[in-house]
């Protein structure tokens, strides 16, 4: 079965979403997102019940999550870095934004109902970009960015960048890589 590339936004894309904006409290969630590749679930929270079938015994086990909202308290400005509970109740350490301010970060913690912003983000991309874009994307924007930057010495190794967006496996992370082909098809052609 042959894999789709996936869905990200460019940089200059996301700076005109990021001025369209008005209300501080969605912009913050997108800078979030999109400057420090966190997930909706870190950024909002989240509680439910995930559901996975025990290879053993084939049986269904039910198992209660429940990421907390992000604080002002887990941002540090000077160190540049966000510690995050994410999935899987996994602690990790990412980075702080350019766009993160004190002033900014004093809306935290977001009492933004799920369903809003992610229906605000995607109303707001097919009104200013023209396309269909979920609030995910954004953080697949942000891993795109840094494993293909333009200036290949700022281009992020996968093992960091794995370790930043708190993935499990390195051959997930290498989708961003296929996402982007462009620097891949530049480099060979360069190497004849």
């Amino acid at each position: 079965m042959a894999q789709k590339l996936i869905k990200y936004i460019e940089m200059d894309e996301f700076k005109k979403v990021l001025a369209a904006e008005k209300d501080r409290k969605f912009k913050l969630a997108y800078v979030l997102a999109m400057g420090s590749g966190l997930r909706i679930s870190e950024v909002l929270g989240y509680e439910g019940i995930s559901k996975k079938k025990n290879k053993e015994t084939g049986e269904i086990v039910e198992k209660k999550i429940k990421i907390p909202h992000l604080t002002r308290e887990q941002i540090d400005l000077n160190k540049h870095q966000i510690k995050i509970l994410g999935k899987g109740s996994k602690e990790r350490i990412t980075h702080t934004s350019p766009w993160l301010s004190q002033t900014n970060i004093k809306l935290l913690p977001l009492k933004i109902p799920r369903r809003t912003l992610q229906g605000r983000f995607t109303r707001l991309c097919k009104k200013i970009l023209k396309k269909n874009l979920s609030f995910h994307t954004l953080r697949h924007g942000w891993a795109n960015h840094l494993a293909n930057h333009p200036d290949s010495k700022k281009r992020m190794p996968l093992s960091q960048l794995q370790s930043l967006g708190g993935w499990s496996r390195l051959d997930t992370v290498g989708i961003y890589l296929k996402s982007n082909p462009i620097h891949a098809v530049d480099n060979a052609w360069e190497s004849f």
